[in-house]
């Protein structure tokens, strides 16, 4: 394994869309080194590899976790496929960042938190919104109390889409539940860690708007925190009129996020437009970052552990109809 001052190697397992915003922000920071692209594909994982400046390219990441130089691996595989490849990398002494969402089940990012831990391997999670100024900025003024303590929010991703951005999207065996899990496990990440508290009651509503995603498109998810503040996410990929922000409602006053774009409080307005070296570039960063440094990093597997007990609460409560407290759904430990 790597140590000292040189980069650590990463092979990326994946060669799909996401993969190229991660292997644009690995040629972007010295302290990786792009050791391996790796895809059943075998054309490719080979074009990845020549693209993007891999030393090697491998077809399974069974043979990419037995190289001697891969120190760390970045999974951009689909949704249900994560928890077992991280798992498997644990086991051979790789450092792991996974594509959001963590998994598609509990049990799932449970297993993997277990199998880092044992290993004593970094487990991180590619969540991207926390590495966004409009973010930071907003979990740092509520920290301070720039709005007293926050009792209401209400986060909004409402977008419109049509066709599925992957092949597998609209396949809720493996995507989870597109809405839910691809878009929620972003927007309800976000709005717990805005907030510092974990969700404890959960109660979410769906409909199904358009066929075409074989699950869930309209999707409502009602929190309250451990702290006693109510939270409201509301998801969707129908709405022409795109919205994408948060409301926040404190004890002195209140603040409304619009993504990447500016965060207002009262008459004030702060810019907060997307920055280079933001989202994933930060992400990967803060990942190389806490290797170094030998700590948990932002957004570890432990942490967004919170992030899918909700999403887990909502699945249930979609499907039961009820609302789901830690008495009925185990919080991890």
């Amino acid at each position: 394994m790597t140590e000292g001052p040189n980069p650590f190697g990463i092979a990326v397992i994946g060669c799909g869309n996401i993969a190229r915003s991660h292997l644009n922000a690995i040629q972007q920071l010295e302290e990786l080194r792009l050791v391996a692209t790796v895809d059943i594909d075998k054309e490719r994982a080979k074009r990845y590899a020549e693209t993007y400046g891999a030393d090697r390219y491998y077809f399974s990441h069974t043979e990419a976790l037995e190289d001697p130089e891969v120190d760390a691996v970045s999974i951009c595989l689909p949704h249900s496929l994560h928890a077992q490849v991280a798992v498997d990398a644990a086991q051979k002494g790789k450092h792991i960042l996974t594509e959001k969402p963590m998994a598609t089940s509990l049990e799932d990012a449970e297993r993997m938190v277990q199998a880092a831990e044992m290993r004593g391997v970094t487990l991180m999670v590619e969540q991207t919104l926390r590495f966004r100024e409009c973010n930071v900025k907003v979990k740092e003024m509520i920290r301070e109390g720039v709005i007293g303590e926050p009792r209401r929010a209400i986060r909004r991703r409402l977008g419109y889409s049509r066709s599925a951005p992957v092949t597998w999207a609209n396949n809720p065996e493996i995507a989870g539940g597109w809405v839910l899990y691809g878009f929620g496990s972003h927007e309800v990440d976000i709005a717990l860690w805005h907030l510092d508290s974990p969700a404890r009651r959960v109660y979410a509503q769906g409909t199904v708007n358009n066929p075409y995603w074989n699950d869930y498109d309209e999707v409502s998810v009602h929190m309250e925190l451990a702290d006693g503040t109510i939270v409201t996410v509301l998801l969707s990929v129908n709405c022409q009129q795109r919205s994408w922000d948060s409301i926040i409602i404190g004890t002195k006053g209140s603040m409304t996020v619009r993504e990447a774009k500016d965060i207002t409080i009262g008459d004030r307005v702060i810019s907060t437009p997307l920055k280079p070296g933001e989202g994933l570039a930060a992400a990967l960063k803060e990942f190389t970052s806490a290797l170094k440094e030998g700590r948990e990093p932002e957004a570890s597997g432990r942490d967004v552990l919170k992030t899918m007990w909700a999403l887990e609460a909502a699945k249930f409560s979609l499907k039961e109809k009820k609302v789901i407290t830690t008495r009925e759904l185990g919080y991890p430990t």
